[in-house]
């Protein structure tokens, strides 16, 4: 079980590094979101000078935090491969969870929508990689008992 957290884990890192790019390279998403703080909340209007050094600002922090999440989502990757069954195993787990965790970020984030069709795929590329885990433990255990 400890495996599938930590891959879990390093899914959901891998996930917030590809967000934290995204901000890091989109300069009009941090300025508009700079722009709609200072909108909506006008008692912080003092607080935000200048969006554009905010923005600035922002958006060098996430390409740190590209690095440290990258760290992170490896490190635990690792540890994963260890705890885990077989590194098939961890491999479909954080594959997986990159994959809906990015969606789930990109639809609160960004607001991106995700189609029918998008779901569809994204279900048969789980349902692949379960039919890979699934081989890969068969194999194993034949293995196992012809020794």
């Amino acid at each position: 079980m400890i495996g599938f957290s930590l891959a879990l884990s390093a899914g959901l890192c891998a996930a917030l590094a590809s967000t934290c790019a995204k901000l890091a390279m989109a300069s009009h998403a941090v300025a508009e979101l700079c722009q709609s703080v200072k909108q909506n909340y006008e008692s912080v209007e003092f607080l935000i000078p200048n969006c554009q050094g905010i923005a600035l600002y922002l958006r060098m922090t996430c390409f740190g935090m590209i690095f440290l999440f990258n760290a992170m989502m490896w490190t635990l990757f690792v540890k994963s491969l260890r705890k885990c069954s077989s590194s098939v195993e961890a491999t479909v787990i954080n594959t997986a969870a990159n994959f809906f965790f990015s969606a789930f970020l990109g639809m609160v984030l960004f607001g991106e929508s995700l189609s029918l069709v998008w779901w569809f795929g994204a279900s048969l590329i789980i349902v692949g990689l379960l039919f890979i885990h699934k081989g890969t433990e068969g194999d194993e255990q034949k293995y196992t008992k012809e020794e």
